[in-house]
């Protein structure tokens, strides 16, 4: 318990430094894009290879992705009843981040020193499947129901299936899952490699929170931000509760996923949020309250399960 404890308390003064740095002037405001794409492609793709070769296969475990496509669509059916009658940035708020969670540069760095691999796996697993709506799909959705003037460009499926297949990560899993599936290990040296680049991912990732996170806002939006904020703990919970309950895979994996569940909105809201033409500074308060709801919430539950 201390250990994850230590461990959390690491990574949060790790994002608080990111936040200082940016706030001094040694970073300029657009500089956590260099550090993203530094992420993007190279260290999360690497930290995924990495437990990818440490852990066995099995097959229950193509069940995890399919988990994660149905909760997000679920999320994203709750988010447009929410907001069904509302403005075009109601919409837009709730359509863009209810759905979606932060997995690859939250989830992974904040329990791989805690869960190890399984939990790693776990993360990479379900985001192989729950990837689809913030990567794509909910920007599709969203600008499917509003006025043609609010649409940034002509979007479809096609639209969805070119942001996935040009994600580093994604692309990463889908290498190695059938790597894994098939037992064909990678060479020694491809993973030497990818270990040594892994170890710069959660610091990488945490700086990067850090120099993203953003507090403005107007008080008059707070109650949207509530009750998203909400809605999204709120659906967390039953989920969990569910796999917890299920006699699907081993029990630490259950916790896993579990803990997994309450991590932050993901990112890419924010990017849509502003290809749209919606409210990003909204987004951005919204986005910087679920990483500290996450990291209280993901610390207890790590504290108490594991």
């Amino acid at each position: 318990m201390g250990n994850i404890l230590l461990q959390s308390c690491i990574l949060i003064i790790i994002m608080v430094l990111g936040y200082v740095v940016k706030k001094a002037g040694l970073f300029g405001k657009e500089d956590y894009r260099i550090v993203t794409r530094m992420v993007m492609y190279f260290t999360l793709p690497c930290t995924i290879i990495t437990n990818f070769s440490k852990f066995e296969w099995e097959n229950t475990l193509f069940l995890i992705p399919l988990l994660g496509i149905g909760i997000n669509v679920l999320m994203q059916i709750c988010a447009y009843l929410f907001c069904k009658k509302g403005s075009d940035d109601k919409k837009i708020f709730y359509m863009l981040n209810l759905p979606g969670f932060s997995m690859g540069t939250f989830a992974l760095p904040f329990i791989q020193n805690s869960l190890g691999t399984e939990g790693v796996v776990a993360a990479c697993m379900f985001d192989a499947g729950g990837t689809i709506m913030p990567s794509g799909a909910s920007y599709v959705c969203t600008s499917a129901i509003l006025n043609e003037r609010r649409q940034a460009e002509k979007v479809n499926a096609a639209f969805v299936i070119k942001r996935m297949l040009t994600s580093p990560p994604f692309l990463t899993y889908l290498v190695m899952i059938p790597l894994k599936v098939c037992d064909i290990s990678l060479p020694s040296f491809l993973l030497s490699f990818a270990g040594k680049v892994s170890d710069a991912n959660a610091f990488l990732c945490m700086v990067m929170i850090g120099m993203m996170f953003e507090m403005k806002f107007q008080k008059d939006q707070l109650k949207n931000v509530v009750k998203l904020l909400t809605a999204r703990l709120v659906f967390s919970t039953l989920a969990a509760l569910v796999i917890l309950s299920c006699s699907f895979g081993t029990e630490s994996l259950r916790k896993a996923l579990a803990i997994v569940l309450f991590s932050p909105i993901a990112a890419l809201s924010l990017i849509f949020t502003d290809k749209i033409k919606g409210d990003t500074e909204l987004a951005g308060f919204v986005n910087s309250l679920s990483i500290i709801l996450s990291m209280v919430v993901m610390t207890v539950l790590m504290m108490v399960l594991v």
